[in-house]
């Protein structure tokens, strides 16, 4: 076929959402030309050689793929009409095997394995067509590995030369729950900066995707060294000797590391998971791993990097994520100073618990679900005091902030005189700027407050014709809620109608009874008691409380006013309800 006799050739390399930069500078190391980024992806051109080295080497791409041809499609018959006219007996026979697969995205056909299963009947079509035999399908170990893509009723029909995805690496065995991509984890360790030149701490490793992934960065470990076969190597192009010569050169660079790579989780199954890895992938002498816990890891060194996979809250309630959180951060502040942190979350709200600004964040995918890696530079003392400005602004005698007034960094400091001339000292002219806020009389009273800021009164304003707001109620200055001023007694009438004052006992006016033990006795200034024979069944009732029908044909009397005592003002507001409880035999 005409694309495997061309000596360069397009290519597509998939990633992550996030890591197109970093997948594009890996191409770009390689020798590949025509870089050009795209959605979740990069476009480059290059020879075999450049296709054999990106499957063996780059770490961030999950699969490469070869277009073949474009064409549009606007229903399924389009569909169906395009893949029919490929000369499919020129790529592959009807003895190998190859499965389809689809991606569609806004296109008039919705669903991408209705577009796998169509292209799929077309190629077996063709195959029946002519030669009356057809190619059979294999999900697990196909021979080829035959790509869909729909975007936009633009429709591109590719080989993968990857076949199984990248992020397989081939050295994981095992894993625990929701173990981290390979490709993302590499992608992190990128994005981060690391280098290989300081110690590396993974506090909650799980299966250990990141450190073993940091492992073979550090020590120049192809991506694809534990991987045993590729698509590419059943096509009709194929050059082997070229294949291992390339596995060759890279296999032999290899290098040992100075630097301590820590591993630990407080799960023990998670633990001895990572540990079977670590062996089967040859690693377990270059990377520490023990079961404990974030707070008992002891830094090995005064400078480092963390990079870790919390948990996102998918099986922990909301206090106890917020905790775990707030429990990073707390270890981070005391334990970590002078070492950078990085964390992928998708759980952002329980984030901001951890107490510490990001310096950066970065948005990426965790398979579905929308995460960021936030980075954390942590510090012996404050942030500002480290950088350079605050260091020169420190070093000034004349800035605000090295705890001097402005009079103070100043040896002749400024007066105005009367005349608004001259300065009264060091002959110098000063700008009169005028009064200052305070200066201005309409803005103070005589309490010595900012009336513009305040209309709280103090607590010597008691007396005046404005009282104090009660603590109870609705608003601060509700009048229900203020005490009566024609209320001499002084108690609030909405809380209570029952309570009296002490200067109380020596009227005429009677307390309700409560009923109880027969120690009470007649009180002072009663002429008899509401528990005398002669009142039993009878409801007692206020005297002064005006003839108003109380209870049936009973009447309240008048207290008939002595000659000569002097006018007493009623308050009509005020009834008090005496009531006598029933005694229990």
């Amino acid at each position: 076929m005409e694309i495997f006799n061309k000596e360069i050739r397009p290519y597509v390399a998939k990633t992550f959402s996030g890591l197109e930069n970093e997948l594009a500078d890996e191409l770009k190391f390689l020798g590949a030309e025509n870089i050009e980024i795209i959605k979740r992806g990069v476009k480059f051109e290059g020879n075999k050689e450049l296709l054999y080295r990106a499957n063996y080497l780059v770490r961030t791409a999950i699969r490469i793929l070869t277009p073949v041809t474009e064409f549009k499609v606007t229903d399924e018959q389009s569909l169906y009409d395009g893949i029919k006219a490929i000369q499919w007996d020129e790529i592959m026979t009807h003895k190998q095997t190859f499965v389809m697969t689809a991606d569609v995205f806004h296109s008039q056909i919705d669903h991408s394995h209705f577009a796998a299963l169509k292209a799929k009947d077309a190629l077996v079509d063709f195959f029946r067509d002519k030669i009356r035999r057809r190619p059979s399908v294999d999900k697990e170990n196909a021979d080829f590995y035959i790509n869909i893509h729909i975007s936009h009723n633009e429709c591109t029909v590719s080989l993968d030369s990857s076949g199984e995805s990248l992020h397989k690496r081939g050295y994981r065995i095992g894993a625990d729950k929701a173990p981290l991509n390979e490709v993302l984890a590499a992608g992190l360790i990128k994005l981060s900066g690391w280098k290989g030149d300081v110690d590396f701490y993974d506090p909650m490793c799980g299966s250990g995707t990141i450190v073993m992934e940091a492992a073979m960065a550090a020590m120049n470990i192809p991506a694809g060294y534990y991987r045993e076969n590729y698509a590419f190597e059943k096509w009709p192009d194929f050059d082997e000797d070229l294949w291992k010569a390339i596995k060759e050169e890279h296999d032999n660079e290899f290098k040992d590391i100075d630097i301590n790579i820590v591993a630990s989780d407080r799960s023990e199954k998670a633990v001895q998971i990572a540990k079977r890895n670590l062996k089967h992938a040859g690693l377990h002498k270059d990377i520490e791993i023990s079961k404990a816990y974030f707070d008992s890891i002891v830094p090995r060194s005064k400078k480092g990097m963390l990079i870790f996979n919390p948990p996102y809250g998918m099986r922990l309630t909301e206090n106890d994520i917020v905790r775990l959180y707030q429990e990073i951060g707390d270890v981070l502040k005391s334990n970590w100073a002078g070492h950078q942190a990085w964390i992928i979350t998708s759980a952002l709200d329980a984030a901001k618990f951890i107490g510490l600004r990001p310096s950066k964040r970065i948005a990426l995918y965790n398979g579905p679900i929308e995460a960021k890696f936030l980075c954390f530079d942590l510090y012996e003392g404050s942030k500002k005091e480290k950088s350079p400005d605050y260091r020169k602004r420190k070093d000034d005698p004349g800035h605000y902030r090295t705890g001097k007034t402005k009079y103070e960094s100043n040896p002749r400091p400024f007066h105005r005189d009367e005349n608004n001339s001259e300065a009264s000292e060091g002959g110098e002219k000063r700008p009169y700027r005028g009064r200052s806020h305070y200066d201005r009389e309409d803005n103070r009273d005589n309490r010595g407050y900012d009336k513009r800021k305040s209309d709280s009164r103090s607590y010597g304003d008691r007396n005046r014709d404005e009282k104090r707001p009660s603590k109870g109620g609705s608003g601060r200055y509700d009048r229900d809620n203020r005490r009566d001023s024609n209320d001499s007694r002084g108690f609030d009438k909405k809380r209570s109608n029952y309570s009296r004052s002490q200067d109380d006992k020596g009227r005429d006016e009677k307390r309700p009874y409560r009923g109880g033990s027969e120690k009470g006795g007649k009180r002072d200034g009663e002429k008899r008691s509401y528990r005398d024979n002669d009142n039993k069944g009878k409801r007692p009732y206020k005297k002064d409380s005006g003839s108003k029908s109380f209870r049936g044909d009973e009447k309240k009397p008048y207290k008939k006013k002595e000659d000569g005592a002097p006018d007493k003002k009623r308050d009509s507001k005020k009834v008090t309800v005496r009531f006598k409880r029933k005694r229990l035999d």
